[in-house]
């Protein structure tokens, strides 16, 4: 037997209770919209990264069955006989969704682009086809009626979206920042011209040679700082911190020698690549502080060669840079 039954040839369609309507009447223009949305619901569900996000869009998908249903008709009785409707539990799903996955968010301080990868740009896609469902709903309800839960669903359902949006291009931000830091660490630990036993020997003969005039220097500003030397594994060799040093910068000296030979440069020209928009922006955060964006650690080159850093913490982030260079010279 054929799809096709002919019965809308002259423009009309049935609803949901059987009564018929012109096929542009406003509440078939508004649940056609929600079918609309569905399918690009489902598309974005092709293409998510995770599996949870996958499984709360199909729970999604089949929930806008039950909106396009009530929409598609006048007799809520005979829907309710053969149908669930919208309630209280599907609207405190998605605020749920929202938000836990809010926490995982950065804070927004700027308007955000619809989308910085495929999936997320889909999602966005949904989430303005959403919108305007809303708006068709809306003005449906100035001469229909229209359960509140509808509109409500549809309001949590954009905004969702919007959140799951932003989690796809998190997601795919921290997969190109742990790719590009993976390959720089690799090229600067595992260069075979790079490492030696000989320049290894002569990092630790250095060491202490480097800390004294960290110190000196230090002492001739007058701050008390930690210093620490890492080889070119980002492995701790050596470390001093001098007397009323600050806590915290027994910590952020290591971060500081590893950042520099892990990214093989001195931290504070990662400033710039870090910045909103910027190829590294979030670096910091994405690696859990692991890596760091401020001066104060240097790399350790033997005939133009990196065998190790040097970081220095305790004084203003220029001090840092002119302790650490006063260092290595």
């Amino acid at each position: 037997m054929g799809i096709y039954t002919k019965t809308g040839d002259k423009g009309e369609t049935s609803l949901f209770d059987g009564s018929r309507v012109k096929k542009y009447s406003d509440r078939v223009n508004t649940y056609g919209t929600m079918d609309e949305l569905n399918s690009f619901i489902s598309l974005a569900e092709k293409m998510v990264n995770r599996t949870e996000t996958r499984d709360i869009l199909v729970k999604i998908q089949k929930t806008m069955f039950l909106v396009s249903a009530e929409i598609a008709t006048t007799n809520m009785s005979k829907l309710k006989n053969k149908s669930d409707i919208i309630e209280a539990d599907h609207i405190e799903f998605l605020e749920q969704v929202i938000d836990i996955f809010s926490k995982e968010l950065p804070k927004v301080t700027s308007f955000v682009l619809p989308g910085k990868c495929v999936s997320a740009a889909q999602l966005h896609v949904a989430r303005t086809v959403c919108r305007r469902a809303e708006r068709e709903l809306i003005q449906l309800s100035q001469t229909e009626t229209i359960r509140s839960e509808l509109i409500m669903y549809l309001n949590r359902l954009s905004d969702c979206l919007y959140i799951l949006a932003r989690i796809e291009d998190e997601d795919d931000y921290i997969k190109k920042i742990i790719k590009k830091v993976s390959e720089q660490y690799e090229k600067a630990v595992n260069d075979p011209t790079q490492k030696t036993e000989a320049q290894n020997k002569n990092l630790y003969s250095q060491a202490r040679e480097m800390m004294d005039k960290a110190v000196n220097k230090a002492k001739e500003l007058d701050i008390p700082v930690t210093i620490a030397v890492v080889d070119d594994s980002g492995r701790r060799i050596a470390e001093f911190r001098m007397e009323d040093a600050l806590l915290v910068s027994l910590d952020l000296a290591v971060r500081k020698a590893y950042t520099a030979v892990a990214m093989k440069s001195p931290t504070h020209e990662l400033k710039d690549i870090t910045q909103p928009e910027a190829d590294l922006y979030q670096l910091e955060s994405n690696t859990e502080g692991k890596i760091v964006s401020f001066g104060g650690g240097l790399p350790i080159y033997s005939n133009g060669k990196i065998i190790g850093a040097i970081g220095v913490s305790g004084g203003s982030v220029e001090e840092d840079i002119l302790i650490a260079e006063a260092s290595i010279c």
